[in-house]
This record gives structure tokens, C-alpha cells and sequence, in this order.
């Protein structure tokens, strides 16, 4: 029998199972593309914003929220960590201002002298850290420190040594008056004063001091090479003359005053400069001097140190991927990934990735030092042998395909 149906006009056409289906799948298709038509309401509107996010949630609507979710939860934790390092720091600057902070409590009495050091900057390739000082006494709180030269009854001249010795006075006075008791003075009576202070509440002096490695032989610990752990030590010795007294009694760079602790204001960035301090002239011993010994030492804050190891460790989560990556494709014969251009694309962007990874890290100190070595270099060279080998492996392919070819 043949498959032939007739129409209205009784001409025979050909009918089929075949041409039925084709049929229906067309019918399918074109359903389709209904159903799939362009948002229908105004563009932008409250509406078309509405269709538009149900039609891309129709489907996997809780994995997005999961994965949503999960890099909410991730920025908080960042956010919470660097507003803890920002917490730290206030709570270190104010530490230190209060004398506190290499020493535990300040054991400072009200009136004391104490001298104050404004940190400006410390230069890690000079070595040297640059502090702008100032004289200041306690006030009642203990706490409160007030500059001289406020008023008249707080207003005198002091000359500010450094670097010197303070002997005892064993010279004699025409002032019959003046005693002259366990008075010192400065070892060289020509010494010239770096600067005069408490005359006004704005005298202040700027020194620098020199900075030096302070562990030996630790290379984990060097000036910049062994960033960021790398720590340093300077020290500077303060004496400081009445030279109202000493003129009055014809002694030059005689009477000298006890400074009896030094605090340290502001803060250096991407580094923390502490103080200790040696005040001698509260020493029993009777060659002590009256000099302040102050001890600095200098490391990176715990935000540099966070950010290097972050940084360290996700170059070697990328190196050891790409590395996976390369030999599953080259040694074990991946050929669907060596077919597209996107792991050469990810090994050459890598390597001129990580070197810029490095220079945008806090406080980073010219290339070579310890942590290059260990997380720089090595990616570096593993990166080009994977580039080099996906590339020699990609050219080896279109040869092979060229002589099937012929």
C-alpha cells in the first residue's frame, strides 16, 4: 500500500511517520523561541527588572545564594581583619606616647621632665629614623604631658646634649651661694648645645639616628633582606643643662637636669619605632652620670607582615596550579586542553602576573631579598618551564595535523 494521502482537491501527497515528526519537531522549536522571547515590558523599568531576575534565577536559584553568601562572608572577615590591624595601631601609638610600650607602666612621678619624640621618618636605605624632639613635663594625671614656655612660671632655658658624658663638677663657683653638691656636668665643657628649649612651647630639635642590624648573623632578621621580618636597633644619649644656673654661676654647660623618661608621638609608616629608656641619674652608683639612654628598635607591623605572607602563599597556590595543570595536559596527554589557546593564555599572563604581585606589597624593599627567593624567583622559573613546554607541546600538535594532512 502506498503512503499517500489525498487533499480536498483529491491530488495525491505523500505522508509519512518521518515528515510527521519533522514536523513536530519544528512545531518544538518554534514553541521554543516563544517561550524564550525578549523581556516584554519597558526596558529598565520595575517590571522588566523583575522578569529579568526571574529568568536568570529560574534555575540554581540556591547554589547563588550559596556562593553569594559565601563572598559576603569573606569581605567582612577582610574588612574585620584590617579594621583590627587599624585597631592595633592606635592602641601602639598610644602606648607609646605614654612611655609604656617596651616597659610595661610608666613609673614616671607629676613634674618630671620628660622629652618627647615626634617620629617624621625612618629610611630604611639611609638607615637612619628622623625624630623631631621637644621638652615637656607631667601633669597631675600623671599622663598629660604640657610643653614649657606656657606661661612665665613655666618658662626656662635648657641646653640639649647629645651623644655626651656627664661627670661630676669639680670646678669652683665666685657665687658664694650656690652649692655646688652633686651637680654635673656635661665631660666637655666646650660641647655647644644642639638647641636651646622650654623658652617656648614650639622649641623643638630634629635628629637623626643611625640604625643597625640587631640580631648578627641572622639573615631572617637583616635590614631589608630579610623583609618582613627584618628588625633594627639605634640608640641616642640625651643631657640636658639649666643655662640660667650655669650662667649665673659662671660654669659652662654645668647643672645639669635629670630628663627622667622619653615618649615617642606619631607614627612611622609601615614600620613601629619603640623606646626604652636608661635615665642614670637615678642610678646609685656614684660614676652613673645623669644622662637618658634611649634604645630605639624598629620592625615592620603586623599588617606588612599579613600582607607578604598572603601574598606568598597565594603565589604558590597559583605556581603549583598552573604546574598540575601543565602536566596533566604534557606528560599525561590532555589533548582537549591543549586544544585551545587558554592554558598558554593563563601561563603567560601568571608570569607577568607575580613580579607585579610583589611590587604593590607595603613597605617592599628593592628585589633580592628573602622572601624573592623563596616566593618570587622559584614561580618565576617554574612558570616559564610549563609556558615553555604547553607551547612546544601546542607546535608538536599542528605538525601532526599537517601530515595527516598530506
Amino acid at each position: 500500500m502506498n503512503n499517500y494521502s489525498y487533499a480536498q482537491n483529491g491530488l495525491p501527497t505523500p505522508y509519512s511517520q518521518d515528515y510527521s515528526q519533522d514536523h513536530k519537531g519544528e512545531k518544538k522549536k518554534k514553541q521554543g523561541k516563544s517561550a524564550a522571547r525578549p523581556n516584554p515590558h519597558r526596558k529598565f523599568s520595575k517590571e522588566w527588572w523583575n522578569h529579568a531576575y526571574e529568568t536568570a534565577v529560574e534555575v540554581g536559584r540556591w547554589p547563588r545564594v550559596a556562593y553569594v553568601l559565601l563572598g559576603l562572608v569573606l569581605i567582612c572577615v577582610w574588612i574585620g581583619v584590617m579594621l583590627n590591624f587599624a585597631n592595633e595601631e592606635v592602641k601602639f601609638e598610644r602606648n607609646n606616647l605614654e612611655g609604656s610600650s617596651s616597659r610595661g607602666d610608666s613609673r614616671r612621678d607629676i613634674g618630671q621632665t620628660v622629652i618627647k619624640g615626634t617620629l617624621r621618618q625612618f629610611d630604611p636605605y639611609q638607615r637612619s629614623l628622623t625624630v623631631m624632639w621637644s621638652i615637656a613635663y607631667l601633669d597631675a594625671d600623671n599622663k598629660t604631658l604640657l610643653d614649657y614656655g606656657r606661661s612665665k612660671d613655666d618658662t626656662f632655658h635648657f641646653n640639649l646634649y647629645r651623644d655626651v658624658k656627664a661627670v661630676p663638677e669639680e670646678r669652683n663657683t665666685t657665687v658664694t651661694d650656690i652649692d655646688l653638691t652633686d651637680v654635673y656636668r656635661v665631660d666637655n665643657i666646650t660641647e655647644i648645645p644642639i638647641a636651646v628649649l622650654g623658652a617656648h612651647p614650639w622649641d623643638s630639635v630634629t635628629t637623626s639616628i643611625d640604625f643597625t642590624q640587631a640580631v648578627a648573623e641572622n639573615a631572617w632578621e637583616q635590614p631589608l633582606f630579610g623583609y618582613p621580618f627584618d628588625t633594627w636597633v639605634g640608640q641616642i644619649v640625651f643631657a640636658m643643662t639649666d643655662r640660667d644656673f650655669a650662667k649665673q654661676a659662671g660654669l659652662n654647660n654645668s647643672f645639669i637636669i635629670g630628663i627622667a623618661d622619653a615618649v615617642l608621638a606619631d607614627s612611622t609608616f609601615n614600620w613601629r619605632i619603640t623606646a626604652s629608656t636608661n635615665d642614670t641619674c637615678s642610678l646609685p652608683e656614684a660614676d652613673a652620670g645623669c644622662e637618658l639612654h634611649i634604645d630605639f628598635a624598629g620592625k615592620r607591623p603586623a599588617l606588612v607582615i599579613f600582607a607578604a605572607m598572603v601574598a606568598l602563599i597565594v603565589n604558590w597556590l597559583i605556581t603549583v596550579a598552573i604546574f598540575l595543570v601543565t602536566g596533566e595536559a604534557v606528560v599525561m596527554h590532555r589533548v582537549h586542553i591543549l586544544k585551545e589557546t587558554d592554558i598558554l593564555g593563563v601561563c603567560l599572563t601568571a608570569l607577568f602576573a607575580l613580579p607585579s604581585v610583589r611590587s604593590i606589597l607595603p613597605g617592599a624593599p628593592d628585589f633580592g631579598c628573602i622572601i624573592d627567593l623563596i616566593g618570587i624567583i622559584p614561580n618565576i622559573i617554574i612558570i616559564s618551564l610549563c609556558t615553555t613546554a604547553v607551547a612546544v607541546s601546542k607546535l608538536r600538535m599542528r605538525r601532526s595535523r599537517a601530515e595527516k594532512d598530506d
